[in-house]
């Protein structure tokens, strides 16, 4: 089976990095699965496709021997006042909310500031992805893409799910709308989450690994 590096540390990403490329004919394969240390790159950008890239850029400087497959999240509340607006920067939103960062104080603000506005607040989701690699002169090359939630059916609530994933601090407090149903996304059957989101994933890293494989005719 072909093989793709996973350039994250987050075991939420991981995990669903995996099962979407098994399910496109790709082994998704750790940082722990190959024993590496690389430094993260800084984000700079504003979008989540745009991270994405700049995120698979700078681990492909760091390793050639794989594509690289890198992901970022950002989200848009929708109707909430400047203060409370993560701005696509959600580490840092938690950060100075609750003094540092961790996937429980993320889902308490985040609750809370669904709380503010009445208890429950439309969202979009983003997913922003990139593959980079290197062509056959040794330069960087790189797709990217974007995949996007419809604000009807994504909402982050008040009350937070006991149910966690670790590394995404949505998911005990954003509920999606499956089969006329809400559910916590921390709650979702895996066939359940293809249907919320992991399928529309999936196209968008399959159109990226097809422009990779072209590249190398």
């Amino acid at each position: 089976m072909k093989q793709i590096l996973i350039a994250t540390t987050n075991p939420g990403k991981i995990m669903t990095a995996k099962k979407i490329l098994r399910r496109l004919g790709y082994e998704g394969l750790s940082f722990g699965d190959l024993n590496l240390t690389l430094d993260e790159p800084d984000e700079t950008k504003l979008t989540a496709e745009e991270i994405a890239a700049e995120k698979a850029i700078g681990y492909a400087k760091q390793y050639k021997d794989l594509p690289v497959l890198a992901r970022d999240d950002t989200n848009t509340l929708i109707g909430v006042r400047e203060e409370d607006d993560p701005k696509n920067h959600n580490k840092e939103f938690v950060a100075r909310k609750a003094g540092r960062y961790t996937d429980a104080n993320g889902e308490k603000v985040f609750a809370s500031i669904a709380h503010k506005y009445g208890g429950e607040l439309p969202t979009r989701f983003d997913w922003g992805y990139a593959i980079a690699w290197h062509d056959k002169n040794g330069e960087i090359k790189v797709a990217s893409g974007l995949a996007a939630t419809d604000i009807t059916k994504v909402k982050i609530v008040d009350k937070i799910s006991p149910q966690k994933i670790p590394g995404f601090c949505f998911a005990p407090v954003m509920q999606v709308l499956i089969d006329g149903e809400w559910k916590y996304d921390s709650e979702l059957t895996e066939e359940e989450s293809w249907k919320a989101y992991w399928n529309l994933q999936a196209d968008v890293i399959q159109e990226l690994i097809k422009q990779y494989e072209n590249s190398l005719e």
